[in-house]
């Protein structure tokens, strides 16, 4: 059984420019209310930032990852593995 979702009223100031928007976009059918674009805004907006925050979290594994030698070393052996194998590909075509 899904529990319905409470809509809390929220009274908050934007520039007249924001607002000129939020009308139009509502208006060109981007939404259905100016409510609806806000939610769909905040929530895209929501999604990028936790994108952001596992990519920058990646990031740094990688960095701690290729800090350690006995890593770099492995991926080093990888590397020269792979550019084998496409020598003896390349080999095989020509």
């Amino acid at each position: 059984m899904n529990m319905p979702i409470i809509a809390k009223r929220m009274t908050f100031r934007l520039h007249q420019p924001t607002v000129e928007s939020i009308d139009e976009l509502v208006k060109d059918g981007v939404a259905p209310s100016k409510a609806a674009l806000i939610e769909r805004l905040v929530e895209q907006a929501r999604r990028r930032h936790q994108q952001h925050q596992r990519e920058a979290e990646a990031f740094r594994q990688y960095q701690a990852a290729f800090s350690d030698p006995c890593y770099r070393t492995e991926q080093d052996a990888i590397a020269e593995d792979f550019a084998r194998a496409d020598a003896e590909t390349a080999a095989q075509i020509v």
